[in-house]
């Protein structure tokens, strides 16, 4: 969703609450205080709000995510990105910590995405070329090609030499042929770049590098790489086995058998 989206939404918030000017008179702090100290919590969990701002226009108020993304008006919680009141404690994880990128009509394309694969599933992968947990994850999604349809997205985070690196690729990216592509792909898996120019290039749409940045921006990520499952779930680093965390396997419990209570007393003690 883009600002103008988010603009409009907060308009159209403004307004539905204007309609409803007859509200109750409001209860007594020291009332609110005594309530809250009284409820019964039966669950808790965490939003992915980093910050939150408050809006004022008028006599109305809305409190806004700092990226944008949630918004807290008239006793409601808001996903302005997917248009979705959270109500539930459940909603919280099929909702708000998902991103739902049809919904917000993002097309990894325009952001000038690296193509690996040709399966139905798309999974969405923000990189650093130079970051070493990214080379992790583009070497494990290798095998993974006939499952998925893997978008990296590169943005520059660590750095000058990583920001020269993502403008000569792009700019590669989107002046090449097909068979240059295929090279360039191949460049960026392996995580070579030795011979790139290290003068700005002369002809460049740096249009979808602009976006990628903005896009990773709105996401508020913290660091490479950043994965998101075709189902939205999202990961911060890379995953531990990719294929289970993109089938949404559950992480095996540990064994009764290797606990400390129930170890073989008669097992060799390996050596460091």
């Amino acid at each position: 969703m883009t600002l103008r989206h988010i603009f409009l939404f907060l308009v159209s918030l403004f307004g539905t609450s204007i309609a409803m000017a007859a509200n109750p008179p409001k209860p007594p702090a020291s009332d609110i205080a005594a309530g809250l100290l009284s409820i019964k919590i039966e669950g808790m969990q965490d939003l992915p709000i980093s910050g939150l701002k408050m809006v004022k226009s008028g006599e109305q108020t809305v409190f806004i995510s700092s990226n944008g993304r949630f918004a807290f008006y008239g006793g409601k919680l808001m996903d302005i990105w997917t248009q979705q009141e959270i109500k539930e404690l459940a909603d919280i994880d099929r909702i708000a910590n998902r991103i739902d990128l049809s919904r917000m009509k993002l097309k990894a394309d325009d952001l000038g995405a690296v193509t690996v694969g040709h399966g139905k599933a798309q999974v969405l992968v923000f990189i650093d070329p130079r970051c070493p947990y990214c080379g992790k994850v583009m070497k494990d999604l290798q095998a993974l090609q006939d499952q998925y349809t893997f978008k990296l997205v590169m943005i520059p985070i660590l750095g000058p030499e990583s920001q020269n690196i993502v403008v000569q690729l792009a700019c590669q990216l989107g002046a090449s042929d097909p068979k240059a592509k295929d090279a360039l792909r191949d460049r960026l898996l392996k995580q070579d770049y030795a011979g790139l120019p290290t003068d700005p290039p002369t002809q460049c749409n740096k249009e979808p590098l602009q976006k990628a940045v903005v896009t990773a921006k709105l996401f508020d990520l913290k660091g490479v790489p950043f994965l998101i499952a075709p189902d939205g779930r999202t990961h911060s680093g890379a995953p531990e086995v990719l294929a289970d965390w993109l089938a949404d396997k559950p992480k095996p419990s540990p064994s009764l058998a290797t606990t400390p209570d129930t170890q073989n007393t008669n097992a060799t003690e390996k050596k460091p």
